[in-house]
């Protein structure tokens, strides 16, 4: 194991190493970016540099050529003024002291045949052999250039300097400015070489290299050494090129040749380096590089022996700890680090193992003891804190009250109840946990929960309770698109109250039917007193002689008294069904025998529609459908007419009308001036056997189902085809479809 080690140190120790070749191998190019950018940008200050100092000489050579001393000079026929030149003269050198990168200024007059300087006027031939007579450039070669029509261009002529000639770039222009005819005069203005040279020689570049700049022509006008001469094949390439920087052979030595060129003038600045001169650079690096590297495996070499030796005693005492015979007789090949993992992985599998199956029998034990508890079926003489502890159950006092969870779903009809209350459970438990501990238990399907109350909170645990679940119901409506109406007890002491606070809790949740649907109901809010049962026999054969002698509107209206007498608070639940019960039966009972034989009763059901009924408005409305079938018949009865065509008429006034809230056979019936029972019967016999508000529901059913279809939600679909809530829409979808609004969205 000592050897592995030793080879896991080296690996280790390699990748400084090879990343320090990596480094090296990108040195070269690095070297020469750095070069080749140092060179544009030396030349680009030197471009801009000179540049600069030709505009400010062409921009001077402008104002020259307007001088009005300039002027008269070139306009004097014969004889000049003495007096005229030496002004002319000290004008000169005026602008010469001011411009250092002019060597000097030429005015040649044509009238006069005669150059003007700063420092003399002679004739032009006295002054050709003064100043730029040699044996290249010939007398004729003078005349010719002072002649020729010039527009502002350079040229390269000898120019004498303290008994030297040299060729100096120099600027000429024709004067005066002027579109058409004939010159006056030429203005030349040779440039200060020197100062130039003065300038490239401050460049750090410079020393090691050389510095050209070429006219458009591709003629050299200035170097910055004057050693030897260059043969044009020697830089015939540069004007091929434009910008950038290329390596090529210069006189016989390899270089980095960099060209700028510009765009004012259009001439190229060029710089040459030997290529040798930055390849020093890299070799000293690689040769700093190499040194390291040896020094490092030298040194690495020692510090891995060593560390190698002393770390690798702990894994030996760590293998001995896991060791196994029954792992070294399979695994004979088993290195010692796989060994351990192996070792460790195993037992903390095994302890997870436990640790789980633990939670899920502790779950299921908790569950099973407060479903029984809840039920009244434990032994409650067991201490409190004994129980508590051996069920895992944070329980710190006595004080207990019960809660029950009705689950239902905004698109109707639940598909998973259990998920429902995984997800209802959970999230009441996260929200009412940060005050009171509780938990929860599946009794026969229904979601209850068992809270502890700590005693320093009984005045206010209601309070939290509530404010807790309307956070909790917030949530769960939105995200889960579920909503849920919760029963709770009052404080009960012990856990003999906890079966007590249960049976309180289911007593709440009946009363559901008369306090209609919320978020929570409290069993001491409703607290039934006595009542008797209201609706006697008197009651009934004055609703039935209201419907016989055609007073409809007061059977309505005493109807209607009924239901709102029957849901009151204080009325039991049970007497109130009995009461709905009995007013429908007294209903049905006003139907004629004769004419009872003719109703659907296997499709009406109107008994078990009004019993499958859960809230207020529910089960008006079902009691209302039985009172408009019922005056339906008593009053076909008292019309005999008939009205040809009233189907067809119904039927398009329902189809145009299906999404009024208040369409109903009676809103019908005054639509038509008939009764509404003449007008159902109507509508029956010449449409065929479908009753007018089957119909009606038919219709928006219909309508419904498209817009389900389009995306719509079940709140908005029920708005928008006319029904009072989504509870009603949901039992009307269901009654002719099968199935809910929300299976019926799946499904499709």
């Amino acid at each position: 194991m000592s050897f592995r080690w030793i080879v896991s140190y080296a690996v280790i120790l390699c990748i400084p190493v090879i990343l320090s070749i990596i480094i090296y191998s990108q040195t070269r190019g690095i070297v020469q970016f750095e070069i080749e950018r140092a060179s544009s940008a030396m030349l680009h200050q030197v471009k801009y540099i000179v540049e600069g100092e030709l505009q400010q000489m062409e921009s001077l050579a402008t104002q020259l050529s307007i001088h009005p001393e300039v002027r008269s000079l070139l306009a004097t026929p014969v004889n000049e003024s003495a007096y005229q030149i030496y002004k002319m003269k000290q004008e000169l050198n005026k602008l010469l002291s001011t411009n250092d990168f002019i060597k000097d200024i030429y005015v040649y007059s044509k009238p006069l045949q005669s150059v003007l300087s700063s420092e003399t006027y002679v004739k032009a031939r006295l002054f050709y052999e003064m100043k730029h007579q040699t044996q290249t450039f010939t007398y004729e070669d003078w005349v010719e250039l002072i002649t020729q029509d010039q527009s502002g261009s350079y040229v390269l002529i000898p120019v004498e300097n303290q008994g030297k000639f040299a060729y100096t770039p120099t600027y000429i222009r024709s004067l005066p400015i002027q579109t058409g005819g004939d010159t006056s005069g030429k203005l030349l203005i040779p440039l200060n070489t020197e100062k130039i040279m003065t300038m490239l020689a401050n460049i750090d570049w410079v020393k090691q290299g050389q510095v050209f700049i070429m006219d458009t022509n591709g003629q050299i006008l200035i170097r910055n050494t004057e050693e030897g001469t260059i043969e044009p094949s020697s830089y015939k390439a540069w004007t091929e090129h434009r910008s950038g920087a290329f390596t090529d052979s210069f006189q016989g030595i390899k270089s980095m040749i960099t060209i700028e060129s510009s765009d004012i003038t259009g001439w190229k600045y060029i710089s040459v380096f030997p290529t040798n001169v930055f390849w020093e650079r890299a070799e000293a690096i690689r040769t700093m590089n190499i040194l390291g590297l040896l020094l490092c495996f030298a040194i690495g070499g020692a510090v891995i022996y060593y560390f190698a030796r002393k770390n690798y005693d702990p894994v030996r005492q760590l293998v001995n700890v896991f060791s196994r015979s029954s792992l070294r007789e399979n695994r004979p090949d088993l290195d010692e680090y796989t060994f351990i993992r192996r070792s460790v992985l195993e037992t903390i599998r095994e302890r997870d193992d436990i640790n789980n199956k633990h939670v899920q029998q502790l779950l299921v034990l908790q569950n099973y003891y407060l479903g029984r508890l809840l039920k009244g079926q434990t032994d409650r003489n067991v201490p409190l804190k004994e129980l508590a502890k051996v069920h895992n159950l944070p329980w710190t006092t006595d004080h207990f009250a019960v809660l029950l969870f009705y689950i239902d779903s905004n698109e109707g009809d639940i598909n998973d109840l259990a998920l429902s209350q995984f997800i209802v459970s959970n999230i009441v438990k996260d929200t009412v946990g940060r005050h009171l501990t509780i938990h929860f238990a599946d009794v026969d399907g229904m979601l209850a929960a068992v809270i502890n109350i700590d005693p320093d909170r009984t005045e206010q645990w209601k309070e939290d309770i509530e404010d807790d679940l309307a956070q909790a119901y917030e949530f769960i409506s939105f995200r889960y698109k579920l909503r849920f109406t919760s029963v709770g007890s009052e404080l009960q002491i012990g856990l003999n109250g906890v079966h007590q606070a249960f049976l309180q809790a289911l007593e709440a949740q009946e009363y559901r039917m008369v306090l209609g649907e919320g978020m929570l109901i409290w069993y001491g809010d409703i607290k039934p007193s006595e009542s008797s049962y209201f609706f006697t026999v008197n009651d009934q054969m004055i609703l039935i002689n209201y419907l016989k002698a055609d007073e409809f509107e007061k059977a309505k209206h005493m109807i209607d008294n009924v239901i709102q007498h029957a849901f009151q608070k204080e009325m039991s639940h049970e007497i109130a069904k009995c009461v709905l019960l009995d007013v429908a039966t007294t209903l049905i009972k006003t139907i004629p025998d004769q004419d009872q034989a003719g109703i659907a009763w296997d499709e009406w059901r109107p008994l078990k529609r009004l019993l499958s009924c859960s809230t207020k408005m529910e089960f008006r409305q079902e009691l209302l459908d039985i009172f408009d079938r019922v005056c339906h018949v008593i009053r076909s009865k008292q019309n005999g007419q008939t009205s040809a065509g009233i189907g067809e008429k119904v039927t398009k006034f329902v189809e145009e009308n299906f999404s009024d809230k208040n369409l109903s056979v009676s809103l019908i019936g005054d639509q038509f001036r008939l009764t509404p029972q003449y007008v159902s019967r109507l509508f029956r016999e010449q449409m065929g056997q479908v009753g007018l508000h089957d119909f009606i529901s038919q219709t928006r059913v219909e309508a419904a189902k498209v817009l389900l279809l389009e995306g719509a939600s079940i709140d908005d679909t029920a708005a928008r085809v006319g029904f009072a809530s989504s509870h009603a829409f949901i039992r009307v979808f269901k009654k002719y479809e099968g199935i809910t609004p929300g299976k019926y969205k799946m499904i499709q």
